[in-house]
């Protein structure tokens, strides 16, 4: 596991760091060194610079907002780390029983996923996060094995409401970082957003997913269908209430 202050390591990679301090400590008892950051452009610069190390430095980059570390105080008394359900499919199973009592159905809409859904005339997930990461000012380095183990790590509880834990997050998280190359870019209060390197380009996949985010997150919308162009996205942000 990585030792030592992040920003020396990184400033001999030629990745200048902000001053870092210790917030905290992960459920396996490493050290989690945050820094302020400027939001926006700026951040998703940063995250995508120390990012790309990761497999040197065992650092993954997460950006935060103060309220995100709600619970990291009971970190230590955490549960050994989430290892099963590799495909996450045992915990789909699960959920879609529990939201199809008696062979209830999911709402749908004739809303196929069309060409502008896909096509997002140069707009990248960079773009997006500079509009809805207004409140991320700090880049948080957390030693982990995998970015998918990083909401288990951290003991996060944005969505106790739905009684979901780390292990629950673990495990759609690295389903989708199998699927789709979703990694964990920020977490906040009650939210989780992923930047998806190769998001569904066919309405069966974007369905299929968007049947998933219902299931992992309810988002609020009336039909599945209405989710689609959500998934066919770079940027899934997800989030509890």
């Amino acid at each position: 596991m990585p030792e030592g202050d992040p920003a020396q390591v990184f400033g001999a990679l030629g990745v200048p760091l902000p001053e870092m301090r210790v917030i905290g400590r992960t459920v396996a008892g490493q050290p989690i060194w945050s820094g302020e950051v400027e939001p926006g452009y700026p951040a998703a610069d940063l995250w995508t610079a120390t990012r790309e190390w990761f497999p040197g430095t065992g650092w993954w980059p997460v950006l935060t907002e103060p309220r995100t570390f709600d619970g990291l105080e009971e970190a230590t008394s955490a549960a050994p780390p989430p290892i099963g359900e590799p495909d996450g499919v045992r915990w789909l199973d699960r959920a879609y029983a529990a939201a199809t009592p008696e062979g209830a159905d999911f709402p749908r809409s004739p809303r196929p996923l069309t060409s502008d859904d896909i096509d997002h005339a140069g707009f990248d997930w960079a773009d997006a996060w500079a509009v809805v990461g207004d409140d991320f000012a700090a880049l948080t380095l957390v030693p982990a094995p995998a970015p998918w183990l990083v909401p288990y790590l951290l003991n996060w509880w944005g969505a106790c409401n739905y009684d979901l834990g780390g292990a629950d997050h673990a495990a759609m998280l690295r389903r989708w970082a199998g699927h789709w190359q979703a990694e964990l870019l920020a977490l906040g209060l009650d939210t989780i957003t992923l930047r998806v390197a190769t998001p569904p380009r066919t309405d069966p996949d974007a369905l299929a997913v968007a049947l998933e985010h219902h299931l992992y997150c309810h988002q609020g919308v009336e039909t599945l269908d209405n989710l689609k162009p959500q998934t066919a996205a770079p940027l899934w942000q997800l989030w509890w209430d």
